[in-house]
C-alpha cells in the first residue's frame, strides 16, 4: 500500500478508484483507515478517487511519540494533501477525524468542495467524567478493554475477522498517541470559530451513539452556517460500518449537490 513522506514521519494511506472527484477519509480514536472499508467498497471507482489515511502513529504510518493533538493532525493532513498535489476535494471525518476535519476546514477551506462530519468530536471537546477518562486511559494496549471500546462504537457491531481487525488495530495504538489524543480531545474549544466555515457541510449522527452526545452534535450543526444534519434511527457511533449502503448513498448525493454549479436567479 502507498506511503508518502511528510516532514516528521511517513504516512500510510489506502487508495481506491480513478475517478475525477477526490475524497479524503479521516478515521477516529483507536482506529485506522480500516474503518472506512465498507464505504470504500461501495464507492464508484470510476466516479471517485478515494484516499483513506492512517494518522500519525496509527495503522501502517510511522510510530512517532510527539504531535498528538487535533491541530497537529490537521497540519499533517494538509502536508499529505500538498504532497499528493490535490487541489480541491471532499473531506470526510469520523469522530476524532471529524474534529481534525473541522480544524482543517478552519485553516484551509479554500481546498474543500464539501465537508462531511460523521458523529464528530464536539467543538467543545469530550465530556467524559474523570472516572470514565481514567478507565478509558487504563485500556491502552489491553485487548479486552479495547474490544469493549470498539464494541461501544456500534449499536449493531460487525462480527468475525473484520471485528477482530478493528480490535487488533486499536490495541496497537501506543501510549503516546492514545493518552495524548485523549488529553487533547478534552481540550478542544473551537465552537466560536465554526461560523467562519462557509463550505457545504453535512453532519451525520446515529441516535444510539453513546460516545458523542446529541448536544455536541447540535452545537456543531448550529455553529456552521448552512450546515445539513442527518440523524440515523437505531444506529450507533459508526454509521459507515453499520449502514454502509445508506451512508454511501447519502455521501455521494450530498457531494453531487455540493459540487453542482450554482445557478443564480435572474
Amino acid at each position: 500500500m502507498p506511503h508518502v513522506r511528510l516532514p516528521e514521519f511517513t504516512m500510510h494511506y489506502y487508495e481506491q478508484g480513478t475517478g475525477p472527484e477526490p475524497i479524503i477519509f479521516v478515521h477516529g480514536f483507536i482506529s485506522t483507515y480500516s474503518w472506512w472499508l465498507p464505504t470504500l467498497e461501495l464507492l464508484s471507482q470510476s466516479d471517485y478517487h478515494a484516499y483513506a489515511v492512517d494518522l500519525r502513529a496509527c495503522g501502517e504510518s510511522d510510530q512517532i511519540d510527539t504531535g498528538h493533538t487535533v491541530a497537529q493532525q490537521a497540519d499533517d493532513l494538509h502536508a499529505f494533501v500538498e504532497a499528493l498535489g490535490l487541489e480541491r476535494f471532499t473531506l470526510v471525518g469520523h469522530s476524532l477525524g471529524g474534529g481534525i476535519s473541522m480544524h482543517y476546514a478552519l485553516k484551509h477551506q479554500d481546498r474543500l468542495k464539501a465537508l462531511v462530519l460523521v458523529d464528530p468530536l464536539g467543538p467543545s471537546g469530550t465530556t467524559l467524567t474523570p472516572e470514565n477518562t481514567a478507565w478509558v486511559n487504563a485500556q491502552q494496549g489491553n485487548p479486552e478493554g479495547v474490544r469493549l471500546l470498539v464494541l461501544g462504537a456500534f449499536a449493531t457491531p460487525p462480527t468475525g475477522a473484520y471485528l477482530e481487525r478493528l480490535v487488533d488495530e486499536g490495541v496497537r495504538w501506543d501510549k503516546p498517541i492514545y493518552l495524548g489524543m485523549m488529553d487533547d480531545m478534552a481540550a478542544v474549544r473551537i465552537a466560536d470559530q465554526l461560523g467562519a466555515i462557509s463550505v457545504s457541510t453535512l453532519v451525520t449522527w446515529g441516535d444510539k451513539d453513546t460516545i458523542i452526545p446529541f448536544p455536541a452534535i447540535v452545537e456543531t450543526f448550529t455553529s456552521i452556517p448552512g450546515c445539513s444534519l442527518e440523524v440515523w434511527h437505531g444506529v450507533g457511533h459508526s454509521g459507515p460500518i453499520e449502514i454502509p449502503e445508506r451512508f454511501t448513498a447519502l455521501l455521494t448525493r450530498f457531494m453531487r449537490e455540493a459540487i453542482a454549479p450554482k445557478v443564480s436567479a435572474g
